[in-house]
């Protein structure tokens, strides 16, 4: 399948040292980004995808489908490796407990906001939602400080 990948609608491209290229191409709701060797004919040209075989292949093959699909004019289908909502919901909850407790809020009173804790002192001893509060603002603590790139590998985890 011949494509002009010069004059995709949208393309923002750069030359990096030497002849290679980099494109990066919004199709709908999707940013797709490339890499060549050296810089696209100024025709349509038939492409080549090479995949090192490694713990990626999987991300990496996917992105080459959706890319494709993007090119022939078809839907992109779902991103299979999308947190569930419940996921989604929880790693919210963590920013928001992490950036309270930066702003200097208590435990107590990031429950009360973040988990909706009403009660006394007694109360608060023996609450689930102490020690809840506290694994939000140290899970929030390590995606801050560097976790978050385990997100971009979600569900792929690499060996140490």
């Amino acid at each position: 399948m011949p494509i002009n990948l010069a004059e995709l609608p949208g393309l923002v491209a750069r030359r990096d040292d030497g002849d290679a290229w980099h494109g990066c191409w919004r199709s709908g709701r999707a940013t797709h980004q490339f890499w060549l060797p050296t810089c696209p004919a100024d025709r349509p040209a038939i492409y080549v995808v090479i995949l090192p075989f490694d713990e990626l292949l999987e991300l990496r093959a996917e992105a080459v489908l959706r890319l494709w699909r993007a090119l022939v004019g078809r839907p992109e289908g779902k991103w299979a490796h999308d947190f569930p909502q419940q996921t989604r919901d929880r790693h919210i909850l963590m920013l928001r407990a992490f950036d309270g407790r930066a702003a200097g809020a208590s435990y107590r009173k990031l429950a009360e906001v973040l988990l909706g804790f009403r009660g006394r002192k007694a109360d608060w001893d023996s609450d689930p939602r102490k020690n809840q509060v506290r694994r939000l603002v140290a899970d929030g603590r390590y995606y801050v400080y560097g976790g978050y790139r385990d997100l971009l590998l979600h569900p792929i985890r690499l060996s140490e």
